[in-house]
């Protein structure tokens, strides 16, 4: 049985949120599997490891902004500031449900560290050349 474009627009969408969401979790990993294997060889302070999950936080949502708009082809700064409007809203959700505090600096940090990331990610996705479809 075919497909209607009503479809096969959903299940586009449906797939470029599946690719994007491992895309970020697959970039947050890797960049803390780095920085783990660095803090066990350097003895590090804990402003060292704010500013490594800054980073690996930075990096998860690069990959899935940029993942997400190069399967999109279309919208790159919407579609980065959409993955970082989502990709905020679960960190936030998730500071509140295991830290249990609330810092308004740090809430804001995080707002623009996201939100840069992930429309440069939409950005450079949007323009990247199409190798493989």
């Amino acid at each position: 049985m075919r497909k209607t474009p009503a479809q096969r627009l959903r299940r586009e969408r449906i797939t470029a949120v599946v690719h994007s969401v491992f895309a970020c979790i697959g970039a947050v990993f890797v960049t803390l599997l780095a920085f783990s294997a660095i803090a066990t060889v350097i003895d590090l302070s804990d402003g060292a490891f704010t500013i490594m999950s800054s980073i690996a936080l930075c990096a998860g949502c690069f990959g899935a902004s940029f993942t997400a708009a190069k399967r999109r082809r279309k919208d790159g700064l919407k579609t980065g500031l959409m993955c970082g409007a989502i990709i905020f809203g679960v960190t936030l959700l998730g500071g509140i449900i295991f830290v249990r505090s609330f810092s308004a600096g740090g809430f804001f940090t995080k707002l623009l560290i996201i939100l840069i990331c992930s429309s440069l990610g939409g950005i450079i996705g949007v323009n990247s050349p199409q190798r493989f479809r």
